[in-house]
């Protein structure tokens, strides 16, 4: 009986050791194929082709080439001994003037006072000679002295005052009117760099007359002066209307030995071919930086 519960115990004992092993070789089983939870910080085996995730590189976006053209007006704007482009229509200055020549078209404001003084003002025309010199009268004084009315002149466009300042022979004043009958600028703000710009009340109504119209405004603006040229004055059309676009650069200058700043603008008038009436506007079209050196224009882009 002793011999027989001796068996038994040694049977037991030997199955929980077989259990035992069996239990912890499947444990090391487990942890080697990676179960049993592994962590989200367990590194990849080594030599793994894992893929690898770059920032992509920024986009530089190059400035624009500065053409020879470009460098060309900028050095134009630089010397200011050509401000209109060949072609273009200027008035020469009278060959017999030695002195003074200022030209000037007549203003609402010239003849106004008080609030209406102050509101759009635009370039006033008549078609009777006599009121046109009457206003010219009223602007008579130049630099504090009178200048006496030499001649009128006119044509189908505008009557002309010449005067001569007591205080200056050498010098000559022109006033200007345009004829209503040609060109009618009431409508018009030249304090304003877009809108209404009159109407144009000459027949037929052509490409060629508006370019020559707009050309010749253009010498009465604050385009004509230093730091401004025109690059080139084109016609279009568009169904019912004529367009005349003078294109500009002006120069802005930088710090000292910076880089300056052309910026190039268009100035346009558009033509009603049925009514006449004149729109004018002025857009920015691009700019680009140059420098003026010893050794001439440079752009400052590389």
């Amino acid at each position: 009986m002793e011999t027989m519960k001796a068996q038994a115990i040694h049977l037991h004992s030997m199955r929980t050791l077989v259990l035992g092993v069996f239990m912890m070789f499947a444990i090391a089983t487990l942890s080697a194929c990676g179960g049993g939870g592994g962590g989200a910080g367990s590194p990849p085996p080594s030599g793994s082709n894992q893929p690898t995730t770059l920032d992509p590189a920024p986009v530089v976006n190059p400035p624009p080439a500065v053409s020879s053209g470009d460098l060309g007006l900028a050095d134009r704007i630089y010397k200011g001994d050509a401000r209109t482009p060949s072609g273009f229509h200027v008035e020469a200055r009278p060959s017999s003037v030695t002195g003074t020549l200022s030209t000037r078209h007549l203003k609402n404001s010239d003849l106004a006072s008080g609030p209406q003084a102050i509101g759009p003002q635009y370039e006033i025309c008549t078609n009777d000679m006599a009121e046109a010199i009457d206003w010219s009268e009223r602007q008579a004084n130049w630099q504090g002295q009178y200048s006496d009315l030499a001649e009128v002149r006119g044509d189908a466009r505008m009557f002309e005052l010449i005067r001569v300042p007591r205080a200056d022979v050498t010098a000559m004043i022109r006033h200007r009117v345009f004829r209503c009958d040609y060109l009618d600028r009431s409508g018009s703000d030249l304090r304003a760099d877009a809108g209404a710009a009159g109407s144009m009340n000459q027949r037929p109504l052509t490409a060629g007359e508006l370019q020559e119209l707009a050309e010749y405004l253009w010498q009465f603006t604050m385009f004509n002066n230093s730091d401004y040229v025109v690059e080139s004055s084109t016609r279009s059309s568009n169904g019912g209307t004529l367009v005349q676009t003078i294109r500009m650069g002006q120069l802005v200058r930088g710090a000292a030995a910076g880089c300056d700043t052309v910026q190039l603008r268009d100035w346009t008038h558009t033509m009603n071919t049925i009514d006449g009436t004149l729109t004018r506007s002025l857009s920015n079209v691009r700019s680009y930086q140059v420098k003026s050196t010893s050794s001439g224009v440079t752009s400052c882009t590389g």
